[in-house]
Order: C-alpha cells, then structure tokens, then sequence
C-alpha cells in the first residue's frame, strides 16, 4: 500500500478535525503530510507527562490520532511502512493507547465530569473485554487508578500511552460563562490528574494537547506537580502546522499554475500565501509555519482564483474575548516569556488576573516574530521575544474582535452615565 500524494484542484484533504479518524485516510484518497519522524524525535527524548500547546486548526487531532494508530499497530504495518517513521532507527514499542477528548459537553461541571470519566472507564474494559468491575461509587482519583493498572496488565510492555485531546476546553467554557462552578470542575480534573500522577510506573507517555496553558497543579491540589511543555521545544516545531518544505512539496504543481497565472515566481506566490495564513513561530529557530485548516481551505476552495481571504471561523470567540479585552485591554508589555514548563495565560486561574497577551498568542493571533536564544551559564538560557500580529488571516479576524469590545467599552461607558 502505497500513500498517495494528490496534487490537483480540488483535492482531497485529510480533515484536522475529530469528525473523521485516522481510518478515514488509510481507506481513502487523501493527502497526508507525513510527520512521522517528528513523532518520532519527540518520543525518542519524551518525558512521561508532557503538553502540546496549539492555536486551533493545526492538526492537534490528527497528531493524537496517528500517535495512537502507530503504538497500536507498529511500524510493520503496511501504511506506517511506507512513511517517514518506518526509515528510522529505532523502536516503537506496541502498546495500549488511551484517547481521551475532554471537548465532549458533559464536562461542565464537577458531576459532568466523573460521569464521562467512568464511562469511558466501563466502555473501555466492556469493549477490551478486561474483567474488572469498577465501583461506581469510587471518586474520579481511585476509579482512575484502578482503570490505570487494569489497562496496563493487558498492554505488551506493561505500561500505556495515554493521549489527551482539548484538555483546556472546560477552562474556555468557564471564560464563556457555561461552567457554573469552576473550582469544583478544576478540583476534579486534579484528583483525576493526580492519579496519573501516582500511577507513573504505569504510563509510558502522557501527553496533553490544547489551545491554552493553564496550570495542572496547586497548592491545595497537588494535581500534576510536573509536566514538560514541548511546545518550544525543537521536536516540536513543525509537528503541527505546514512548513515551506511541506507546501512545496504537497502543492507543487498548484503553486506553479497560479504563479504562472499570475507572471509571478513560485517564491513570491508563495510568499503572498503565507504572508496570509502563516508565519506562526514556536521555537528560537525561527522557523516558520503555516495553520493546516486555513491552506487546506485556500489550496481546496480557491481553485481558478487567487484572492486570499479568511478561512479562520472568529465567531468561535465572540463569547468571551471581546469582553475580556474591552475589561483587560492588550496587556501587550505583559508577555510572560516561556521557561521550562511554558506560560500561562492567568495566575492561579483566577479570572480577575488574566494576561490577555498570553491568551491571545496561545490561541494564534500574535506569534514571536523573532526568538534570540543566548545562555547565561552552562545549565541557564535566555530567550529574547519581539512579538506582532501574527499574519493577515488574523488580524481580519482580530479587527471585528476589537469593534466588538469597543461597543462594550461604549455601552459600559453609557450604562455609567
């Protein structure tokens, strides 16, 4: 079985959505930008507990998803064989994988989310056919330990890869006033990362994904004390989004059908293009990429006309940023540079104390236009940041965000009066 690579107008692209599983490629005709290897690397030197922050639309999902169909399947099987992962040297072990997704809309409260937990938890043992009977009546930390080693007795290696998707989903609800009573939610998420925690022997990866950082430990809850953010890190820079190579690559021919169309250089096309959807950089290499979801929509729905224009659905923050920013402003000088374990966007959760230069990089509308790495000793470095918009999709979007907090500004002003 050979991966195809289609390179015509209208195209099929393989969705970075959850609506569609990692089957949905192997059995159809899609393309696949092959980022095995990076896969690869980052396993190679994980941690046990590590986070993987991304804005939306950047494949998050179907990094989870082929994480979970390579460790299921192995490096042998006939579609892994024909990418990236399968020339490399070394192993991948088989092992049991566990995906979670806590965008599901029962987790709105504390009660939500020991329900999808233990659910999941039965379903899981009904369908693997595992014999242990879970006690209902069990809180979130010891139904999650005892799942934990019922799993890992059953796994070839004895330990288990353990994937998360949206975990920072019920704190964006919680901004957008649907969470009622967030600390009781957040004190659960804990006791349930806590068991994670106290299960260590049992897991052999643990990794996080989301939009946002938020904190995964306090001092009244120990939670998940430790955790590796890779967001920064070098096997994290071209593992979700496109770089130039990736583009060139996949959209050859098309990139040089429009450029001709236009008595243009590929380069310049190309450099249009992403001027538009990309220049989104994670670590002091200043390499740049590109969001999937807005190239796939350009590359797919643009067939016979260049006009570049915004595929990034803003209303998705109509919610709760405008408010935020009308309440906060910028906070631009307020950046919090990332150390080992990244940055958050508030202190402590508390949403009277929010940096919303934090927020709104993490969710994609500013990025580090440049990163200078300089070490102060043999063990300490320090990173230089210079920031702005990140690129035009974002800032169309970012423009009727700020009209929208300017009528709050207005009505609040009036309301005063």
């Amino acid at each position: 079985m050979q991966v195809k690579l289609i390179r015509v107008k209208g195209m099929n692209f393989f969705e970075n959505t959850s609506h569609q599983s990692f089957s949905d490629l192997i059995l159809g005709e899609n393309i696949y930008i092959d980022k095995t290897s990076q896969i690869a690397n980052l396993y190679k030197k994980h941690n046990k507990f590590e986070i993987l922050i991304r804005p939306w639309g950047f494949g998050k999902t179907l990094l989870l998803d082929t994480i979970k169909f390579i460790f299921t399947n192995g490096v042998e099987h006939s579609f892994i064989r024909n990418l990236n992962i399968a020339t490399m040297d070394m192993e991948i072990p088989k092992q049991t994988v566990l995906k979670l997704d806590f965008s599901d809309r029962k987790i709105q409260s504390a009660e939500g989310f020991r329900s999808f937990i233990y659910s999941y938890y039965k379903s899981y043992l009904f369908e693997q056919n595992i014999q242990v009977k879970l006690n209902s009546e069990l809180n979130t930390y010891w139904l999650t330990m005892h799942f934990i080693r019922a799993v890992a007795r059953t796994s070839p290696t004895g330990q288990i890869v353990f994937l998360i998707d949206n975990y920072d989903q019920p704190f964006l609800r919680f901004l957008e006033d649907r969470v009622v009573n967030f600390p009781a939610l957040y004190n659960e998420m804990l006791d349930f990362y806590h068991a994670l925690y106290d299960q260590v022997e049992y897991i052999d990866w643990l990794l996080l994904c989301g939009e946002t950082k938020f904190a995964l430990s306090t001092e009244k809850h120990e939670g998940l004390p430790y955790i590796s953010d890779v967001s920064y890190s070098d096997q994290g820079t071209c593992i979700c989004g496109f770089s130039q190579g990736d583009i060139r690559k996949y959209y050859d021919d098309f990139l040089q059908d429009e450029a001709d169309a236009n008595e243009e250089t590929v380069n310049i096309f190309l450099g249009k293009i992403t001027d538009w959807y990309g220049r989104y950089r994670f670590t002091p290499h200043n390499i740049p990429v590109t969001r999937p979801y807005s190239i796939k929509s350009y590359f797919s729905q643009n067939a016979g006309s260049t006009a570049l224009r915004s595929f990034y659905p803003v209303e998705r923050f109509y919610s709760f940023l405008p408010k935020l920013i009308a309440k906060y402003g910028r906070n631009h000088e307020r950046l919090l540079a990332p150390n080992d374990c990244g940055y958050t966007f508030s202190d402590n959760l508390d949403p009277y104390n929010i940096n919303m230069f934090s927020l709104l990089s993490q969710l994609g509308f500013y990025s580090f236009s440049s990163i200078t790495l300089s070490k102060v000793s043999s063990c300490f470095q320090r990173y230089r940041y210079q920031s702005n918009m990140v690129n035009n999709e974002m800032n169309e979007c970012y423009q009727k965000i700020l009209a929208m907090a300017e009528k709050l500004r207005n009505r609040g002003k009036q309301t005063a009066s």
